[in-house]
C-alpha cells in the first residue's frame, strides 16, 4: 500500500517529540538529584512532560493536520524560551536557576525549525515575528543594562539570530527557485515529447523509442515489432463534421487503443491520423495478432456518439541490419497494402 506524502515527515516529528520527552525527563531527574532544581524549572519540565506526549499522540493518530502540529510545536518552543528569557533577565529572584547560555544556544534552532514548516516567504514572516518577540524582551535589557552580566551575550543573540534568519531565507529562496527551474525543465521536456492533442508520445519521442529498441536488438537480440495505424476515411470525418469532431475522434482512438495494449507497449501519434505502436519483446506473429485485436476493438463500438470508425494496420518486425527508416518503411508499405486490400484489416511485411 502506498504511504501518504507526509508519512516520513510525521515519523521524523514523532521521533523529535519522543526524544524531547526523554531528554526533558532525564534533565529533570538529574537536576533534582544534584539539588539544582527550582519551582520555575519544575513548572517548565512539567509542561514539557505534558506537551510532548500529547502532541506525539496527536501526530501518531493524525488527529490534526501536520501543519497544525508543526505550528503548535513551534509556538510552544518560542513561548517557553521567551518566558525563560524574561524571567532570567527581569526577575532573577524567580528565574535564578535558569541558565541563559544554553538557552541562548537553543533559541536559533527555533528559526531553523520555522523554515521547515512553510514556504520560504511565510517562514520568513514567522521567523521575524518570533525574532520580534525575543527582541522585545532583550532590547530593554540591553539599552538599560548593557553592562549587566547578560548584556553582551544578549546582544550577540540578537545579531546571530538576524544573520541566521537572513541565511535561512537566502538558502530557502534559492532552493525554491531551483525547484521552479527544475519543474520548468521537466515541463519543457514533457512538451517536447508529447503530442498536445492526444497526450501520447509524439513523433520525436517515438523516434527515440524506436532507436532505443534497435540498440537493444543489436546488443542483446531482443526482437520487437512495430504497428503503423491509420484511420480509414478520416478526411470524410473532417469534411462532414468539421476538424473539431476530427480532433475528438483522434483523442477517442488514442484512449480506445490503449485498452488492448500492454503497459510495456508504446503508443504514439506519428502525424495527422497516423499512429505508431512499439511492441517490445514481440515477434511478427504475435504482433499480427495484436494488430487484429486492435482493429476489432476499435470497430466494435462507435468511438464517440454515433461516430464509428475503423483502422488499418501495417505490421513489421525488426530484422538484422534494420535502422529506423527501413523498419518504418516496411510498416508503411504494409499499411498501404491493408488500405488497398479493403481497409479495416491488417497486413504484415
Amino acid at each position: 500500500m502506498q504511504k501518504p506524502p507526509d508519512y516520513l515527515k510525521r515519523r521524523v516529528l514523532m521521533a523529535i517529540l519522543a526524544l524531547s520527552l526523554v531528554s526533558s525527563a532525564a534533565a529533570w531527574a538529574i537536576m533534582e538529584s544534584v539539588g539544582q532544581s527550582s519551582t520555575v524549572l519544575r513548572v517548565i519540565f512539567a509542561m514539557n512532560l505534558v506537551f510532548h506526549p500529547v502532541f506525539f499522540v496527536i501526530t501518531w493518530m493524525r488527529l490534526l493536520p501536520l501543519r497544525f502540529v508543526e505550528f503548535g510545536c513551534l509556538l510552544f518552543a518560542a513561548g517557553v524560551c521567551s518566558a525563560c528569557m524574561a524571567l532570567r533577565l527581569y526577575w532573577p529572584a524567580i528565574g535564578a536557576s535558569i541558565d541563559l547560555e544554553p538557552l541562548y544556544l537553543w533559541i536559533p534552532v527555533i528559526y531553523v525549525f520555522a523554515f521547515t514548516v512553510a514556504g520560504h516567504k511565510l517562514s520568513l514572516k514567522i521567523s521575524l515575528v518570533i525574532y520580534a518577540l525575543f527582541a522585545a524582551i532583550g532590547l530593554p535589557y540591553i539599552v538599560f543594562g548593557f553592562d549587566q552580566p547578560h548584556g553582551n551575550f544578549t546582544v550577540q543573540l540578537m545579531l546571530v539570530s538576524i544573520v541566521l534568519i537572513a541565511a535561512l531565507y537566502f538558502f530557502s529562496s534559492y532552493q525554491h527557485r531551483f525547484q521552479i527551474a527544475q519543474l520548468t525543465v521537466d515541463q519543457l521536456a514533457r512538451l517536447a515529447n508529447t503530442d498536445t492533442l492526444t497526450q501520447l508520445a509524439n513523433r520525436r519521442r517515438m523516434g527515440e523509442a524506436i532507436a532505443s529498441e534497435l540498440v537493444r536488438f543489436a546488443r542483446y537480440g531482443n526482437a520487437f515489432s512495430v504497428i503503423m495505424v491509420d484511420i480509414d476515411h478520416f478526411k470524410s470525418v473532417n469534411d462532414r463534421f468539421g476538424h473539431g469532431v476530427g480532433d475528438q475522434v483522434l483523442v477517442a482512438l488514442a484512449a480506445r487503443s490503449q485498452e488492448v495494449l500492454r503497459d510495456a507497449d508504446t503508443l504514439g501519434r506519428w502525424g495527422g491520423e497516423e499512429f505508431v505502436v512499439i511492441l517490445p519483446e514481440t515477434r511478427f506473429e504475435q504482433a499480427l495478432r495484436k494488430a487484429d485485436e486492435l482493429c476489432a476493438h476499435v470497430a466494435a463500438l462507435p468511438l464517440m456518439g454515433e461516430h464509428a470508425i475503423t483502422i488499418s494496420c501495417g505490421v513489421t518486425c525488426v530484422a538484422m541490419g534494420d535502422n529506423a527508416a527501413t523498419l518504418l518503411n516496411r510498416a508503411d508499405k504494409a499499411l498501404y497494402a491493408a488500405k488497398n486490400g479493403g481497409r479495416n484489416r491488417v497486413e504484415g511485411a
